[in-house]
């Protein structure tokens, strides 16, 4: 299993539990050093075991009760316990970025990571940035469990899409293989 770790927190961002995939900006180009993964709403809590057989042991009619106990949450919200938090405006967000780009630059070094690793997370840092203040007005943003402002993770609805894909720069988080 992998666990994705923000290098700023150390909370746990993700884990490969979730695909991730490739973030295309609206000219089909992939922008580097961005991926998302995919979100959906689950049932939490409540009693209703399936263990496959459908109704052959009764229940799950249309006459059953709802479970009051059971509640819909956000897979990926719920699982990694996202907060969700605000940003002041487009000006603020880029002035964040900037920051943050910094901050991970500065951790980078003092891991000792390679001076070419450092240029490339670098390098990706104008094209994740234009993707995210161009998707600005339809980005949400989400603290982690240690609701350290200095980290987020976004997300954004896709066309037509009832649960948000949720957005990672790469370069601030590691990956730790259990």
């Amino acid at each position: 299993m992998i666990v994705y770790r923000c290098l700023i927190t150390g909370d746990e961002m993700l884990s490969d539990a979730y695909k991730l995939h490739d973030v295309v900006d609206s000219d089909g180009n992939v922008v580097e050093g961005l991926m998302y993964c995919e979100s959906k709403n689950i049932v939490k809590g409540g009693d209703d075991v399936d263990i496959g057989c459908g109704n052959s042991f009764g229940g799950g009619g249309e006459d059953d009760a709802v479970d009051s106990t059971a509640e819909t949450v956000n897979n990926v919200i719920d699982g990694f316990q996202y907060t969700e938090t605000q940003v002041g405006g487009a000006s603020d967000f880029k002035a964040w970025l900037k920051e943050y780009f910094q901050q991970i630059r500065k951790i980078l070094r003092d891991k000792g990571k390679p001076k070419e690793e450092i240029q490339a997370f670098m390098g990706t840092a104008s094209g994740i940035a234009k993707y995210l203040l161009t998707n600005f007005s339809d980005l949400q943003f989400y603290l982690g469990p240690a609701f350290n402002p200095e980290s987020m993770c976004f997300s954004i609805y896709p066309e037509g899409a009832t649960t948000p894909n949720f957005l990672y720069i790469m370069g601030g988080i590691d990956a730790e293989k259990f």
